[in-house]
């Protein structure tokens, strides 16, 4: 009940403040040029292919990554808009492997300056906007997307219907939302610290049926809810070049919460309501 009112006195400028700590205060751009000139790669002229082992943030990388574009069925010549963008790796993805014109934003401004020195050096930054701002505050006029992406974001964020309200905003009629997400399951309070958060202050998890009547009451349509726990175990597919030094840990307790119920992984679709 303490952690539970703790988190309510948190401010969305107090939780900005932390995710942006939590996620930005690393040598990530000096850990990649490392990388690449290790894999012998000139960090200075890369392709976007060469960044895969270290752009996609999330568990598995790149095989993810394609995955859920699969699942939320982009295509080619469709304006998508991917909240929570870290790095730009999915970003990046959308426009060299799917031939979509993309925006991105993330709350972290180290990011958003990585991404852009990363989209360039590939030769990509006239397919790819990067700003920072807030899932909350869109800098879009409505109307103006075909798609909406995340990935490994929402858990983040407590405002969900808030979320739903400014993706529905964004949207073109008919236009559609996905996400993959960490859910609460039915197993109890999950263990921190967890890759997203160091404790309950900027983890905001909700259950399945929460999320899916959230996102409804923001204006969207659940077309799709899966859950996708299973492909959450094994390997991650890319190499830490964010992660702090007790990640190994963090992983562990995800891995151990989404095997005994506490936690659930899963994907979403929906669409803009008429």
């Amino acid at each position: 009940m303490r952690a539970a009112m703790m988190m309510r006195e948190v401010s969305m400028t107090d939780v900005e403040a932390i995710v942006q700590g939590y996620y930005g205060d690393r040598p990530v751009l000096q850990r990649i040029e490392d990388a690449l000139r290790a894999a012998g790669v000139d960090p200075e002229t890369p392709s976007h292919r060469d960044l895969w082992p270290f752009d996609q943030l999330h568990s598995r990388g790149i095989v993810a990554t394609r995955e859920h574009a699969e699942r939320a069925r982009i295509r080619a010549g469709m304006y998508v808009l991917e909240i929570g963008c870290g790095l730009g790796g999915a970003s990046r993805y959308l426009a060299a492997e799917c031939g979509c014109r993309v925006a991105a934003i993330d709350l972290t401004p180290a990011f958003v300056e990585v991404a852009r020195i990363l989209t360039a050096r590939c030769g990509l930054a006239d397919r790819i906007e990067f700003r920072q701002a807030n899932a909350l505050a869109l800098p879009f006029r409505d109307g103006t997307f075909d798609h909406v992406w995340s990935y490994a974001v929402t858990m983040n964020i407590a405002d969900k219907e808030g979320l739903g309200r400014e993706v529905a905003r964004v949207l073109k009629p008919g236009g559609r939302f996905s996400c993959n997400e960490i859910a609460q399951g039915p197993g109890g309070a999950p263990v921190f610290p967890m890759p997203w958060a160091t404790n309950g202050t900027s983890s905001f998890l909700v259950s399945p049926k929460a999320m899916r009547a959230a996102l409804e009451a923001g204006g969207l349509s659940v077309i799709e809810q899966v859950d996708v726990t299973a492909t959450r175990f094994g390997d991650t597919g890319r190499q830490p070049v964010v992660e702090l030094d007790d990640f190994p840990l963090r992983v562990h307790n995800l891995q151990s919460c989404l095997a005994d119920g506490r936690l659930i992984a899963q994907f979403i679709l929906a669409e803009k309501s008429a």
